[in-house]
């Protein structure tokens, strides 16, 4: 990569954080001169992608006061979504031990880590695959009723407050944003120390009704959708907790939907046969490229047949999401082909490649 792409490259990566309000700096992403600029602003897209807050589409000339509205309507809509995916799957839980032993291993996390065997756990995985649920259900299967369920943005202020209310308890946190801020994990890590003295300070000029510091006996739950490999401050906090990565294979995540279709009878005006329908219309129409495929996705292939069953099909194509790249591997491209065509290199492709194999996203 020559001085003036790397230079355009960091131009690009500091724009996305001044975008957002965030100091650039505290991006740690290391760069592979031997790829392109184009290969190595892929990568970056996809951890900033990750790493930075969602800004909502269409807001370019509005103020920040109404950017900031559109933010917190967007996120009572994903509320939403979340908690009728979480209720259908209370649903076919009750009754299905299958699940249950998809579930197996976080569950007994949480278990340690409510009844004081460990002192915290980072439970992470991609969207709409049960991770508050599960959270949920340990607590009310334990009757642990001593808890703090902390969600959506927190300012470090706001933060501090709440691990102070639950100095003695434990507080979960469900996709906070906790990578946007060294603040924040600073005090995690303060939490989650070792030794006695797990004292948490945070100094302010505003005025507070609790002390700047104090000694956190409490534990710890993490819920995300996804960890950056290279943030070294994770990494710190990941060394003081149990960590389980909850994936699900393609047989897997469609053996959770067919559930939903056979089990979940409150799904109002359809019958099991067109459920049935919808997932398998589903399963005929992903592939490994698809990479939103997940239990949101058949709720949402619902409500379109619900809403237009002539069109139901187009509306639900139009929201399946698929890898240009990985549909080309999957097509069985030559390397001649594939260089042809995308203008990446062999080098890419094979990692490509090794990447599908490794992946739990089984045809």
């Amino acid at each position: 990569m020559e001085k003036t792409e790397l230079k355009q490259l960091q131009e690009y990566v500091k724009k996305r954080f001044d975008k957002v309000g965030m100091d650039y700096k505290t991006f740690d992403e290391e760069l592979d001169d031997k790829l392109s600029y184009w290969e190595q602003k892929r990568i970056y897209d996809e951890k900033l992608d990750i790493l930075l807050p969602k800004v909502t589409r269409g807001t370019k000339g509005l103020s920040v006061e109404k950017q900031k509205e559109q933010e917190e309507m967007r996120i009572k809509q994903e509320q939403k979504i979340k908690e009728r995916f979480e209720k259908e799957l209370a649903k076919i839980t009750k009754d299905s031990k299958e699940l249950e032993k998809l579930y197996y291993t976080p569950n007994k996390y949480i278990e340690m880590v409510t009844k004081d065997y460990a002192k915290g756990l980072l439970l992470y995985g991609e969207t709409s695959l049960g991770k508050s649920y599960r959270v949920k259900k340990v607590l009310k299967d334990l009757d642990v009723k001593d808890f703090v369920f902390i969600s959506g943005h927190i300012t470090p202020l706001k933060f501090y407050q709440k691990l102070y209310q639950a100095k003695d308890s434990l507080v979960i946190f469900d996709d906070v944003n906790i990578l946007d801020n060294i603040i924040i994990l600073n005090m995690i890590k303060a939490s989650l120390n070792e030794n006695s003295a797990n004292v948490v300070e945070y100094h302010t000029s505003k005025q507070m009704d609790i002390p700047n510091s104090f000694v956190f006996n409490g534990r710890v739950i993490i819920l995300l959708n996804d960890i950056p490999k290279k943030n070294e401050h994770l990494k710190a906090i990941e060394s003081r907790l149990l960590k389980y990565h909850l994936k699900f294979s393609r047989e897997e995540i469609f053996k959770i939907i067919f559930e939903i279709a056979h089990k979940s009878k409150e799904i109002e005006g359809l019958t099991i046969e067109e459920k049935l329908e919808i997932a398998n219309w589903l399963k005929e129409n992903t592939t490994r490229a698809t990479t939103n495929l997940n239990i949101r996705l058949y709720l949402q292939t619902i409500d379109f047949f619900k809403w237009d069953k002539e069109n139901w099909k187009g509306l639900a194509l139009e929201q399946i999401q698929n890898d240009s790249y990985k549909e080309l591997v999957l097509q069985g491209i030559t390397n001649t082909k594939w260089v042809e065509e995308t203008g990446k290199s062999v080098r890419t492709l094979q990692r490509l490649k090794k990447k599908m194999e490794m992946s739990p996203n089984v045809a």
